[in-house]
């Protein structure tokens, strides 16, 4: 996509660096205490930014596919103009 806004690229960065900040604590901290943390909050945080990102289980367009739309449109209206 040439024309990706600026907070595509920081919700996907804030997933990212969530995940690998839960994988350096999930490996020094092995324990039940751990077990249930992930459970409770990091599926559930990496659950809504999936659901945000692509659009499953919401009612509208996720931000991929939404994106992927206006890209088009902006595409076609510029070959409109040229």
């Amino acid at each position: 996509m040439s024309n990706c806004p600026d907070f595509v690229h920081q919700v996907q960065e804030v997933e990212r660096r969530f995940s690998s900040e839960w994988q350096i604590v999930q490996n020094g901290w092995q324990d039940s205490v751990a077990e249930r943390f992930h459970q409770e909050a990091v599926e559930s945080i990496t659950r809504s930014l999936s659901q945000y990102i692509s659009g499953i289980g919401l009612s509208g367009y996720g931000l991929e596919r939404l994106l992927l739309q206006m890209d088009s449109h902006l595409q076609q209206m510029e070959s409109l103009t040229q």
